[in-house]
């Protein structure tokens, strides 16, 4: 499953708590490491804005850490390493508030279009230039394939540019004098990708270039500081005025695995998260990949040398400041916790790899910082490529006594310490403490320690993808909506936005036990019916709920039933699935789709029926496209990119999965027969979508139109809310990947009348 929640926080209320806790050496280098960031934290937070210098000092400092914190090409920092020199083109001036100046519209090779202004309106685009007669573009095909592939989950599409054969952006003549002419490089293209990628089904929408206007437009934009050889990726964000740094293939080089690498390095540029096999989620511990390394001072060290110990195993680089934090709080967790403190067994055990230095120089590097713990480096690749390394550090993992890997943190934050404690001393069997602190939410990272069941169960429900649901509607800058798809929305300590507690974005732990919610932390306090709903509680109470399920954005609620929902401990039999089900499932949850809308025994009327007591309803709707939806499936489906695979050029008119769709209450009580004849007879009154395959069945409501939630109602309530689920019943990605509800939405509204009432 594709994250779209950020990186982890900066989060104060843990580091605070650090401050506490019962370990009077990692105490003091807590405060030592950390006083940066805290510092950075305070600048951030509305309390400190009075501060007239601080805001400009902790942006430099920012600025500064950010410079060393990444790894990709083994100097340690975030910038690439500048390409060879070469003739320097003059670079077009920009302005990020103009429109995109590397937007283009133009022909695929199927004969569709790709608008590039029209597609980034609602998804990212990752631009691929590629020289189809160029060896080195056959892996990256391969990489521009996958991304089209997952594309749904990450919301993007994905558009591979062929350029002309020859075209060197590091040449003093780029444009090469003999091209071949647009029929010319749309063959090579076709036989490029043929060859690549025999599946049709992986291929990704293509344009040529055979002006090179396309590729000039993106050599000049962004100028010699980015020149390279192609191929390159170019990201963009939704509704982008400009594209992310370009990723090119030579980032991959020193990887044995150079397409997985380019794959998660690409998302990276996009902010998103890739999470690898080796990765701690819904409920799977993978196990910890068998290593050897050799460390400064000769001696080999192997997964089994740390059989029934807990090993943290960190990348780190030399000149990443972020680095030299975790390893000094290591170091005195390795002091406290670690074999020189612990005579029985189970003990802390820290491994430290180096990314970016080897041989005598890392050997100095070890005497100069003196660590109590073991420094190896990793020279050929074969741990990081194990650990799915993505080109950032410090990466750590935190491997248990039964050689699984626990948790896993990608960066360092001021709530970094306090987390790797608590996971530290739960795995060593020792008491926890919740490094936690009043007035503060802490998130879903800080309650997984201690109630891993209960974490693994939350994260497959709807409220662990809240927020992503959000991002896909482009709603995550409105309040209205915000408010109830994250913890603590405009409450001391709460969420405030994704950029500064990244870490309270979905509705979470606290949401509905309370702030901090923990009775190993908290002592009862004194609620008021302002904060009633804040108070820990082990039980879920009405009012936790109705806060946001309410009648305009949850008119079917009803406490008992969706409580059930979300009680814990209920999916015993999904933790049993494989870990590729699961994720298949939550992407399924977070899409919006569900299993099941409406109660499958109720019968169905027909729209006649439903006319006679809305007649303004049924004659808005009879000719509509919605009624002659079974129309479309007398000719067989395009046969192009767009297009789903299963779906291409298939005559659906007597196929099950497309009926389903295409007709109301498929094999359903009173709905469309399944048993018609070949074809089915469109004279059918359950032909086409019709009133009762948005609003539900309606024999009950027909019995008995005062009862409440026999019917699905829409007026008065949160389209989004309300309405997309419907929707998504038959408008999935699997089926629909280029649904647009925001446009689809008016062209299915109707007039509302008076309601009749029924005949007796």
């Amino acid at each position: 499953m594709i994250s779209n929640r950020p990186s982890p926080p900066h989060n104060r209320a843990l580091v605070r708590s650090a401050a506490s806790r019962p370990y009077p050496d990692i105490r003091a280098k807590a405060r030592t490491t950390n006083h940066l960031f805290v510092a950075t934290a305070r600048t951030a937070h509305p309390a400190s804005r009075g501060t007239r210098h601080a805001p400009h000092r902790c942006l430099l400092l920012l600025a500064a850490l950010l410079l060393g914190c990444s790894a990709d090409n083994g100097d340690g920092a975030a910038l690439e390493p500048l390409p060879p020199q070469a003739p320097k083109p003059q670079a077009r001036p920009r302005n990020p508030q103009s429109k995109n100046p590397l937007a283009f519209t133009a022909p695929t090779l199927d004969g569709w279009t790709f608008n590039f202004p029209e597609r980034n309106a609602r998804r990212r685009i990752v631009v691929y230039l590629f020289d189809p007669s160029a060896p080195a573009s056959k892996t990256t095909t391969h990489v521009a394939a996958r991304l089209h592939a997952e594309r749904l989950q990450h919301n993007l599409d994905v558009v591979g540019v062929a350029v002309p054969p020859g075209y060197n952006p590091l040449s003093a003549r780029r444009i090469p004098p003999k091209r071949p002419d647009a029929a010319e490089l749309a063959r090579l293209a076709r036989a490029h990708l043929h060859a690549s990628l025999p599946d049709s089904a992986a291929a990704f929408p293509c344009v040529t270039d055979p002006d090179a206007k396309i590729v000039e437009t993106y050599t000049l934009a962004w100028g010699t500081s980015r020149l390279d050889q192609l191929p390159a990726f170019y990201p963009f964000a939704i509704a982008a005025a400009d594209s992310e740094r370009p990723t090119f293939p030579r980032h991959a080089e020193q990887s044995p695995d150079p397409a997985d690498y380019l794959y998660r390095r690409i998302l990276r540029r996009l902010g998103l998260d890739a999470p690898s096999d080796v990765d701690p989620l819904l409920g799977d511990y993978p196990p910890a990949p068998p290593f050897s390394l050799t460390d400064t001072t000769g001696k080999t060290h192997s997964l089994a040398d740390y059989k029934g110990s807990v090993l943290v195993l960190t990348l780190f680089a030399r000149n990443c400041p972020l680095c030299k934090h975790l390893l000094a709080y290591l170091a005195s967790a390795y002091a406290e916790l670690g074999p020189p403190a612990r005579k029985q067994p189970p003990a802390l055990h820290v491994l430290a790899v180096c990314t970016d230095t080897t041989g005598d120089a890392l050997r100095a590097l070890a005497a100069e910082r003196r660590h109590p713990f073991p420094t190896a480096a990793d020279p050929d690749w074969t741990l990081r490529s194990a650990l799915r390394y993505r080109g950032s550090v410090p990466d750590t993992f935190v491997i248990g006594p039964d050689a699984r890997i626990r948790f896993r943190h990608r960066d360092f934050t001021p709530a970094t310490p306090a987390l790797l404690q608590m996971e530290i001393t739960t795995l060593l069997g020792l008491p926890t403490k919740p490094l936690l602190e009043h007035g503060l939410f802490s998130g879903d990272a800080a309650c997984r320690i201690c109630h891993p069941a209960q974490y693994a169960d939350w994260t497959l429900t709807r409220h662990a993808c809240a927020w992503q649901t959000l991002v896909r509607l482009g709603k995550e800058n409105d309040p209205n909506c915000v408010r109830c798809h994250v913890v603590g929305h405009a409450q001391p300590g709460g969420f405030t936005s994704p950029t500064r507690t990244p870490h309270l974005t979905a509705v979470q732990c606290e949401a509905c036990h309370g702030q901090n919610g923990c009775k190993a932390f908290l002592t009862p306090q004194p609620s008021t019916p302002a904060t009633q709903h804040l108070t820990p509680s082990s039980k879920i109470r009405p009012l936790d709920c109705t806060l946001c399920h309410d009648d305009v954005h949850s008119p079917r609620f009803d406490f008992p039933s969706y409580r059930a929902r979300i009680l814990h401990d209920q999916r015993a039999e999904l933790l049993k699935l494989p870990r590729a089900e699961r994720e298949q499932r939550l992407r399924r949850l977070c899409a919006g789709d569900r299993d099941q809308l409406f109660d499958p025994n109720t019968p169905y009327i027909g729209p006649a029926a439903c006319g006679k007591c809305h007649p303004t309803e049924y004659n808005a709707l009879k000719d509509g496209f919605h009624a002659k939806a079974l129309d479309s499936l007398k000719k067989p489906a395009p046969d192009n990119w767009a297009v789903p695979p299963h779906k291409r050029a298939v005559l659906g008119i007597s196929n099950p999965q497309c009926l389903r769709c295409h007709t109301t209450g498929f094999a359903r009580p009173g709905g469309f027969p399944p048993d018609q004849p070949a074809p089915p007879s469109t004279l059918s009154p359950m032909s086409g979508v019709t009133c009762e395959a948005c609003h539900g069945p309606g024999q009950a409501h027909a019995l008995d139109p005062k009862k409440p939630r026999t019917i699905l109602r829409f007026s008065n309530t949160c389209p989004e809310c309300t309405v997309l689920p419907t929707c998504r019943q038959c408008h999935d990605d699997a089926n629909h990947p280029d649904f647009d509800f925001p446009s689809v939405l008016p062209k299915a509204r109707h007039p509302i009348g008076k309601a009749l009432p029924p005949a007796k």
